[in-house]
């Protein structure tokens, strides 16, 4: 590999820390997100599905791990990390409803709540196939 371009990837990967305004107080701790199962099946193993398996407890179609969205709440403003775009983020009440919904793009760095929420909520997020979830305060 070109040393001069591999010095560049790793500038890049450097720079887009430096640049980013996505900083959290040191006492802040992301939401911590949990993967549900997809509709009607079961959930998933990391490295491949439950039937990949060739008998010798490995994965015959070996996969990458899941990259688990990094989400960290200050007061009403949800500061998006990592592993977000192009999910879907909704929040839902006790009652399962869909309270607040938005999308979440590149350009998303923070995401406002309305302040009119109150209380504990269910917070989905939605990429493709995969559902991560966690509760948050409001």
């Amino acid at each position: 590999m070109n040393k001069q371009f591999l010095f560049l990837v790793v500038l890049a990967i450097l720079m887009q820390g430096v640049v980013s305004n996505k900083v959290w107080a040191d006492g802040d701790d992301p939401i911590p997100f949990i993967i549900l199962p997809p509709e009607g099946g079961d959930a998933p193993l990391p490295g491949g599905s439950a039937g990949d398996d060739n008998g010798s407890g490995e994965h015959s179609d070996p996969k990458s791990p899941v990259q688990m969205p990094t989400v960290v709440q200050d007061g009403y403003t949800l500061y998006i990390i990592s592993g977000c775009t192009g999910a879907t983020l909704t929040l839902r009440d006790e009652f399962e409803i869909v309270v607040y919904s938005t999308v979440i793009t590149d350009e998303t760095d923070e995401v406002t709540l309305p302040s009119t929420l109150s209380g504990t909520y269910e917070i989905r997020l939605i990429r493709g196939s995969q559902t991560f979830v966690g509760e948050i305060e409001l």
